[in-house]
Formats: C-alpha cells, sequence, structure tokens
C-alpha cells in the first residue's frame, strides 16, 4: 500500500508540473506574441514618421520649383516649365519619393458654380451652361447635366433657395437614410461631390479629370496648361461654339511655351472663327496660374504615405500652403 501511494503521490506531482510548464508556455507565448504586435507597432511608426517628413521635405522641393519658374517667367505659366516634369522619383533614406503638380487652373472650378446670373438670379447662369456643357462633351446625358448644375449649385451657394426643379437643399438630404444638410459655402475637397444628389461613383470618375475646387468663385483657365485630353474644357468655356476636334487642334498650335499672352490665343484661327466673345467669357481665360496641387508620395518596402498639398501665390506674389490632405481619399 505504501509504495502504491507513493506512486500516485508522484503521478499528481507530474500532471501539476505539467500544467505548470504549459502555463509557462502560454505565458510566454502571449507575451512574446505582445512583443511582436508592440514591434510592428513602433515600426508602423516610425514608418508613418519617416513618410510625413519625406513627404513634407517633397513639398518644400515643390515650393522651390514653383518659385524658380516664377522667376524665370513671371508672364507665363506651361507645361514645359519645372513643375510640369512627371515621373519624377527621388531616394530619400530607404525609400522612394513621388510625386506630380497640377496646375489648378486647367480645370474646372467647381467653386464658381456658386454665382448667381446678375441680371436675373432665378435664371440658370453662364458658368452653370458652361458647366453642362462639360458634362455633355464628356458623354454625359442631358438631364443628369442639368440636375448636376443645380445641385451642385445648391451645396455651393450662399442661399437655401432651390435651383430650377432639379436643384436639392436641405429638405432633400435631410429626408435620406442617414440625413445630412447642404453646407451653403464653397468645396473645401474635391471629394465632397460623392455627398451631392445625383452622383454616383461612375459620374465622380468621369468628371474628376475635368474638375477641382479653389477658395474663390471664380473661374479662371490657363490656356497653356490645359491638355489636349482634356479639350472638353475649351468648348464647355465657349459655350459649345468650339468643337472637342477644333479644341484639340487649338491646344496643340500652342508653341513649346504655349501662347505668350492672351492676345495671341485670342487671336489664333479658331477662337476668331466664334466672332465676338462676351467680355464675360474673355475674362475667364488667363496665361498665369497662381494655385497648384502637390502630391507626393513616400514609398517604403509595403508601405506608402501621401500628402497632398495646395500652393497659392496671393496679390503680393508670396507662394504658401494653403492646405493639406493627409493619406489617399479620392
Amino acid at each position: 500500500m505504501m509504495y502504491s501511494g507513493l506512486k500516485q503521490q508522484r503521478g499528481v506531482a507530474l500532471i501539476v508540473v505539467m500544467l505548470i510548464v504549459a502555463m509557462v508556455v502560454i505565458i510566454a507565448a502571449n507575451m512574446t506574441g505582445r512583443l511582436q504586435l508592440l514591434m510592428s507597432r513602433s515600426i508602423n511608426q516610425q514608418t508613418i514618421q519617416q513618410g510625413l517628413w519625406s513627404a513634407l521635405a517633397g513639398e518644400q522641393l515643390v515650393y522651390k520649383v514653383l518659385e524658380q519658374d516664377y522667376k524665370d517667367s513671371k508672364e507665363s505659366v506651361h507645361l514645359s516649365q519645372l513643375w510640369a516634369r512627371e515621373g519624377m522619383v527621388f531616394p530619400v533614406g530607404a525609400g522612394m519619393l513621388s510625386g506630380e503638380i497640377q496646375d489648378l487652373h486647367s480645370c474646372f472650378n467647381l467653386n464658381a458654380l456658386a454665382k448667381s446670373n446678375p441680371d436675373s438670379p432665378s435664371r440658370e447662369s453662364t458658368i452653370q451652361k458652361q458647366f453642362e456643357v462639360l458634362l455633355r462633351a464628356i458623354d454625359v446625358d442631358d438631364y443628369t447635366a442639368e440636375q448636376l448644375s443645380s445641385t451642385i449649385k445648391d451645396w455651393v451657394d450662399g442661399d437655401t433657395q432651390m435651383t430650377g426643379s432639379l436643384g436639392a437643399e436641405d429638405d432633400t438630404y435631410s429626408a435620406k437614410v442617414v440625413p445630412y444638410i447642404t453646407p451653403n459655402s464653397l468645396m473645401i475637397n474635391i471629394t465632397e461631390l460623392m455627398a451631392v444628389e445625383g452622383m454616383t461613383g461612375a459620374l465622380y470618375r468621369a468628371i474628376r479629370p475635368y474638375v477641382c475646387v479653389l477658395p474663390s468663385d471664380e473661374l479662371r483657365l490657363n490656356v497653356n496648361t490645359i491638355k489636349q485630353e482634356h479639350a472638353a474644357l475649351l468648348t464647355a468655356a465657349f459655350n459649345d461654339k468650339m468643337s472637342v476636334e477644333d479644341a484639340k487642334n487649338l491646344l496643340s498650335s500652342r508653341e513649346e511655351e504655349g501662347f505668350s499672352d492672351l492676345n495671341a490665343f485670342l487671336s489664333s484661327g479658331e477662337v476668331t472663327a466664334l466672332g465676338q466673345l462676351p467680355d464675360e467669357i474673355k475674362a475667364q481665360f488667363q496665361v498665369t496660374s497662381k494655385s497648384f496641387r502637390a502630391i507626393l508620395t513616400y514609398s517604403a518596402d509595403e508601405h506608402e504615405f501621401t500628402v497632398q498639398s495646395v500652393f497659392q501665390r496671393d496679390d503680393k506674389e508670396k507662394l504658401a500652403v494653403i492646405s493639406r490632405q493627409f493619406g489617399k481619399i479620392e
């Protein structure tokens, strides 16, 4: 009986030891997992910080490029300048910094829709008509073109009065499953378009290359920086009097450094063929630009960090960053 009791005690002791070992293994595994998670978080934080500072360094490079181009040519901004070069990549630390710069006067400023018809506020404005022409030129149907010109205007104008029969104010948006109201102020970010009544993902992707937002309700197009593939912008600006094909020919006829001045553009064969232009239309064209958007991306291993910075030159010729957006949200 004594030997039997000893065997039982040894068996219990062995089980206890095995349980202790199992608990130690579980605790060790848990600690290792947590350590790996903390290390991963630390590495991610370091990568984010590296991406942030690298992108901001790229922002300073963009600033210097824009300043140099301005010093070289204050009278004209064109696609042969340094800022317009594409495919530029710079090694930074263990990663690569790439980016592009867009002239924000080579696109249709949606905030310009905030302006009403000065002669009759209840009637469609010239800019609304131009926007509808742009949409139709890129194969958007008439109904949708008219609806979007009205709903976007209601989104950015300062009143709560619905534009026409296709507009949309607070009553439309507050009735949605997730209700919200119109800001009745200028757009800050182009992605606000997705919240506008009538906008869809497919429409957004179609019109995105042609539109932008500026902190102004003015429409100013630099005829030296509009690309040929976006010739529909000129068709819209001339209120459908110039075909897209003629607009492409006009843009392709530019000298390497663009039109020397606005008169050179207005005296071109394609423009003079349109006859006398209203002063309101002429005032929308220029050969200089004050606003640019830089999209800078830092890539390292499988990580990416993007910052979008908007640069604007004020009336005193001072260039500054007026907004930043971190990450890709478009």
